[in-house]
């Protein structure tokens, strides 16, 4: 306690427990693990747009990154130099190798939200029937275009969306107070998979109108 100053806190002290009745409806006074659910937004796109490469659904997890402060200074040319400069994707060593993925191959993960093109980083300390990506990764260098949309790359919000629950909505209780930010929980506790495939052909869509900036111009233009 710093100062003597009682923590924001219905009790005043750090508590675990949440006594607030909507916790309680839900069961969620105290912490549970909840398995996650089935968004039904990977498994029917499986093989639905084949490009002759095996695919899996996998896990898909947004931690924070260690290159940057969200997007802030993610394209600095120092701190690239402490990555491999452009979007990555996490794989194990089992996934990797049951889809024919070799480190810092050209990959793609897709789901019914959309799809995001990275390079491969295969890691044994990433378990398996997952994937991870950091997040902030702009779609600003060293990003191809997708197979599945034919447009540049995507991020990490490509392919995740927010579910809100009612919980979210509590306000005026002590230190439950809502505050509109987004409607959802943060990335990494969001329960989404994507289909991941190597990609085959790497189109970095040099050509004119192929970003969304030549394409603004153009409609100003007219």
């Amino acid at each position: 306690m710093h100062e003597l100053i009682p923590w924001r806190t219905l009790s005043g002290r750090q508590q675990l427990y949440q006594d607030h009745e909507w916790m309680r409806a839900f069961g969620e006074s105290l912490l549970v693990y909840r398995p996650p659910i089935d968004t039904r937004a990977a498994q029917p796109l499986l093989n639905s747009k084949p490009n002759g490469n095996k695919e899996k659904a996998l896990n898909f997890l947004t931690p924070h990154q260690k290159w940057g402060i969200h997007s802030t200074y993610s394209d600095n040319l120092l701190m690239l130099t402490l990555s491999r400069g452009g979007p990555i994707v996490w794989l194990s060593e089992d996934d990797a190798n049951d889809l024919g993925i070799a480190d810092n191959d050209w990959i793609e993960a897709f789901n019914a939200n959309g799809a995001l093109t990275a390079r491969a980083v295969v890691s044994q300390r990433i378990p398996a029937g997952m994937t991870m990506m950091y997040h902030a990764q702009e779609r600003i260098v060293n990003l191809p275009g997708s197979e599945i949309t034919r447009q540049r790359g995507g991020i990490h919000n490509s392919v995740t969306r927010a579910c809100p629950k009612p919980t979210h909505m509590i306000g005026g209780y002590a230190q439950l107070a809502y505050g509109f930010n987004y409607y959802g929980t943060v990335g990494s506790n969001r329960d989404e998979f994507v289909v991941v495939r190597k990609m085959n052909r790497i189109d970095w869509l040099d050509d004119e109108g192929n970003d969304y900036a030549q394409g603004s111009q153009q409609e100003n233009s007219k």
